[in-house]
């Protein structure tokens, strides 16, 4: 193999070795988002469970043997934390809060900017929880990442003065010491510039006095940050990040020195000497942390830490060795992304970076990527997330709550971004290309528990999935120039003046999808009949095709996603956890008003379609989450909750049923409908499928690549209402249809994930038809129609072979 892919292994073998006995959940599971969160070991919560088994621990404020236990435990926590950071007491303050947002926020309402008011200034490319900071200045100005790299590399410590006590006016400087969109690594050094006042020139200002916030939450997670050497004010982190347990804690390490500058205003319990309710009047306790821990703390969680910090020993390891073993890692899928090309000999990925990843004191182990088609089209980050999932693979996409990086990264405009708004985009959403361009990217992050078989896990996954083969190895023509481009950046090289700064791909103006659909409204007409009628009693489980005709309810369906399989936590199990759900196989008597659940190798199961008797009602109900929404519904018992967990090999499994309409417990209404109600079904009653679009889907995929019949292929879409149309896609042209003299509303077109991947019949898992939908529609995976109707609390019947009609409405 080139050196240049080959991955080079920081930890010896007992290393390895000892890091994998710990982690072996983890079998079957890719997780590449240690930037999102790192990955607790399994000896470390049992050595949690093992230390709050043999002690007794109790509310810090309650000045008994216990509590004082508990406060002196918590303070072993403090020394622990300063010791990592090689500091201590004497020189900064622990305070514990929730997290790195808290502690930011801790900064932003309290900070003083004096009577002159200073200025907020903050990296380009900081997290979202960084620029709610600004709400709280008076001023506030961002700074670019260039020019902060050139102001702050250039300056001389020793042209000025530090800060002095001679002005009336605090500006405060935030940045990340890492990235958390690309792992770039910034110069600690700016802590003392800045300080010293090289950004005075940036806010026209000589006399303020500048105070430095360095977001140490990406950097800690795989890196040593010494605070013997590098002395921030304030430094924000939260310790799941390290450990990957406990959530919820984090803390803010405050300066002495600067202590006075966070002025605090509110007052909880814990925190005064004395106070009066009579009056306004109290008295703050001395020191800082008593002044800010308001309420007691989440002490249970804060002792916890220790056994993180006792993990990172167990294992034989330190940060340092983290650092050097995630950048090899970033620096192995880096180049084997970066050196990728479809046959055509066009390039696989664009690169979101200012490095190379030649240097660990300049970049951090996160990769992060957007693919590319072999005509240069982008491939939304969803279809990604989604082929990923399928494999197992943890990832995380879109602007990873770094708004700054991400538009600087992809080159999108301020005007761009708000019509990624306009256009119903929004943080967090699957909305991955409008016009064809990104929103957002994909990022993959290293811990210190990853393996090269994780990053070999992502990388075959690609080559496998989105490159047109052969495979071609090359380094892009772009390389020079993003050489160039890092040299002058972080080592203040000079460009010659045929090293231009180029762009490596520009946006594609090609149409948004296959415009075939852009006629004038239809008259009402026959444009199909009804074919098939497929019912899904338990949600996520295999269908049930009625055989002439079936009921439908206010709810949609009778007994359609009436029921859901819940495991050990409460949370719905679907196929994405359990690819196996789909074989269990239902049928249903209604004469005998009797389900009956099968499984091959497994005796068949019947439950009774009855309700539950009003005692039972109060006896078993339980609640639950679908799609956000509060679910109540009657636990059906232990003998079904045995078989389902045998049957799908999984502990803990329930077995639970809507709660009706006409209880006093409230069902789920359609979002914008004043009556219509909902079953367990994520979006609408109804799922349309139109088998002329199935068949020109058939006829799009690459021969061999999925070798199915029709119907088999129509499961994996897992329709209600199966249609035949005369043409493809005619579904889509109207807002609504008529089933003989029953009015349907169309909700929109479904939008597909990698669900439809899995064969319904045997649970095998493929990459069609995903990949073909994705390609064929520029990246916006819809396929089929989402329907409701509101006829109250009256049954109707639906038929086989009844006439549609399409509705005057046209859809957009």
């Amino acid at each position: 193999m080139d050196p240049f892919l080959k991955f080079s292994a920081v930890y010896s073998t007992n290393q390895e070795t000892l890091i994998a006995q710990e982690f072996g959940r983890l079998k079957g599971t890719y997780y590449l988002d240690h930037a999102g969160a790192t990955l607790y070991s399994e000896q470390q919560l049992q050595n949690i469970l093992q230390d709050l088994s043999k002690n007794v621990y109790s509310n810090p404020h309650a000045n008994n043997v216990t509590s004082k236990f508990t406060e002196d435990a918590i303070d072993i926590v403090r020394y622990r934390i300063l010791e990592h950071f090689n500091t201590s007491n004497e020189e900064y303050t622990v305070i514990f809060v929730s997290s790195t947002t808290a502690a930011l926020k801790t900064i932003a309402e309290y900070f003083d900017y004096g009577k002159k008011a200073g200025t907020l200034v903050h990296l380009e490319n900081n997290h979202t929880s960084v620029l709610g900071m600004r709400n709280y200045a008076t001023n506030s100005s961002e700074i670019k990442t260039e020019q902060a790299m050139y102001t702050l590399s250039c300056y001389d410590n020793g042209s000025t003065h530090s800060n002095s006590a001679n002005t009336d006016s605090n500006s405060l400087f935030v940045f990340p010491a890492q990235c958390n969109f690309s792992g770039s690594k910034y110069p600690l050094s700016w802590i003392d510039k800045v300080k010293n006042g090289a950004l005075n020139s940036f806010i026209k200002e000589k006399s303020t006095n500048w105070y430095v916030v360095l977001d140490a939450a990406s950097y800690i997670s795989t890196n040593n940050l010494d605070l013997n050497k590098y002395k921030p004010d304030f430094v924000p982190i939260s310790f799941y990040k390290m450990f990957g347990y406990p959530t919820g804690i984090g803390a803010l390490l405050v300066k002495k020195t600067s202590e006075n500058l966070l002025v605090k205003k509110y007052f909880g319990g814990g925190t005064i000497f004395m106070a009066l309710s009579s009056k306004n009047v109290m008295v703050p306790r001395s020191s800082m942390q008593e002044r800010f821990e308001d309420g007691t703390l989440p002490f249970l969680s804060i002792l916890a830490i220790k056994h993180g910090f006792d993990t990172i020993n167990r294992l034989n390891l330190n940060f340092d060795l983290i650092s050097q073993h995630t950048f090899s890692l970033a620096q192995y899928v880096y180049r084997n992304l970066l050196l990728m090309h479809h046959s055509n000999g066009n390039p696989v990925v664009v690169l979101y970076h200012d490095t190379v990843f030649s240097n660990r004191d300049h970049q951090g182990g996160i990769v992060n990527f957007n693919l590319l088609r072999p005509n240069g089209d982008f491939i939304g980050y969803s279809e990604v997330s989604h082929m990923s999932n399928l494999h197992g693979i943890q990832i995380r996409t879109g602007c990873s709550c770094n708004p700054g990086a991400c538009q600087r990264f992809l080159k999108l405009s301020t005007d761009d971004v708000k019509k990624h708004f306009d256009a119903g985009h929004v943080c967090g959403d699957q909305h991955d290309l409008v016009d064809n361009y990104p929103t957002g990217s994909v990022r993959i992050s290293f811990g210190y528990m990853t393996t090269q078989e994780d990053a070999d896990k992502l990388l075959n996954m690609i080559e496998n999935c989105f490159i047109s083969q052969p495979v071609i190895r090359k380094l892009p023509r772009t390389w020079h120039n993003m050489q160039t481009a890092y040299e002058k950046l972080y080592l203040g090289k000079s460009e010659t003046e045929n090293e231009t700064e180029t762009k490596i791909l520009s946006k594609s103006n090609l149409s948004a999808c296959i415009s075939n659909h852009n006629t004038d409204c239809y008259k009402e007409a026959p444009v199909g009949k009804l074919q098939q009628i497929l019912v899904y009693p338990i949600k996520s489980c295999g269908a049930f095709s009625a055989e002439n005709n079936w009921i439908i309810t206010s709810k949609g369906l009778k007994y359609d996603r009436e029921w859901m399989i819940t495991g050990p936590t409460g949370v719905c199990l679907t196929q994405k956890h359990n690819k196996n759900l789909c074989l269990i196989k239902p049928t249903i008597d209604l004469k005998e008003k009797i389900l009956k659940l099968k499984f091959k190798g497994q005796p068949d199961f019947e439950l009774n379609l009855m309700e539950p008797s009003n005692q039972e009602k109060k006896a078993y109900l339980c609640q639950s989450k679908v799609c956000g929404d509060r679910i109540q519904g009657w636990d059906c018992g232990d003998e079904v909750s045995d078989w389902l967990s045998e049957t799908l090999r999984t502990p803990g499994l329930r077995l639970l049923h809507q709660c009706h309409f006409d209880e006093e417990i409230s069902g789920r209404i359609l979002k914008n409908e004043t009556s219509s109600q909902l079953s367990l079904a994520n979006k609408a009653q109804y799922l349309l499928i139109n088998s002329k679009s199935v068949e020109w889907l058939m006829q799009k995929i690459p021969e061999n690549e999925l070798i199915e019949d029709k119907y088999s292929v129509i499961q994996r879409f897992r329709p209600n209402l199966v249609v035949n149309f005369s043409q493809p896609f005619q579904e889509n042209k109207y807002g609504g249809f008529l089933f003989n003299d029953i009015p349907f509303q169309s909700a929109g077109k479904c939008t597909r994930c990698q669900m439809i991947c899995i064969n319904q019949s045997s649970g095998e898992i493929s990459k069609e038809p995903l990949l073909t939908l994705s390609r064929e529609f520029k990246g916006k995976i819809a396929f089929g129609v989402y329907l409701n109707q509101d006829i109250a609390n009256e049954e109707r019947m639906i038929s086989i072979g009844c006439s549609i009609i399409g509705k005057t409405t046209e859809m957009s």
